[in-house]
């Protein structure tokens, strides 16, 4: 049983379906990485005098800055899609696109330690030489896995996804 709508949103729905960065967890992570850098920049500088000490917060310093560099970069591109899911298959942010026939698996990774979120990514194992393997972190998107997951199931199948927003 087809359900009806009118031609307008029809032609929408058969359009790619831009997913976008989450302002409210790009603002969260430059919040929380800002923090951990003052911080481990802190025990930094108090364990000038020991070399072994002194090295490792100075690792972590610099992951906390480059965490914070990358949630400032995303921020300042929120007007760009990082993902698009189309008919034709999934374009990433670098422009590469997959197409759906070209796909072995596509997996939604949402790894957490004790309730902590660790890793979000979406995984693309494809039949092409090059790229194998394709690989976004997704962790501050405005979808979480179900709905990336349900719109690539929808999209693959022919089936236009019916929107409500």
């Amino acid at each position: 049983m087809e359900i009806y709508r009118n031609p307008q949103s029809k032609k929408q729905a058969e359009q790619p379906h831009a997913v976008y960065y989450s302002r409210l967890k790009l603002i969260a992570g430059a919040l929380l990485w800002s923090l951990a850098l003052a911080f481990f920049g802190a025990l930094t500088y108090r364990s000038l005098g020991e070399t072994g000490a002194m090295a490792f917060f100075a690792v972590i310093t610099a992951g906390a800055g480059w965490m914070l560099i990358t949630c400032v970069r995303c921020l300042t591109r929120l007007d760009t899609p990082a993902l698009f899911i189309g008919r034709d298959g999934i374009r990433f942010a670098d422009g590469v696109l997959i197409a759906w026939d070209e796909m072995k698996e596509n997996v939604y990774v949402d790894q957490s330690y004790m309730g902590i979120p660790i890793l979000k990514l979406v995984q693309v194992k494809t039949t092409l030489a090059k790229p194998k393997v394709k690989k976004q972190r997704v962790a501050a998107l405005a979808m979480d896995s179900d709905e990336y997951l349900a719109l690539c199931d929808s999209y693959s199948q022919g089936v236009m996804p019916v929107t409500t927003r």
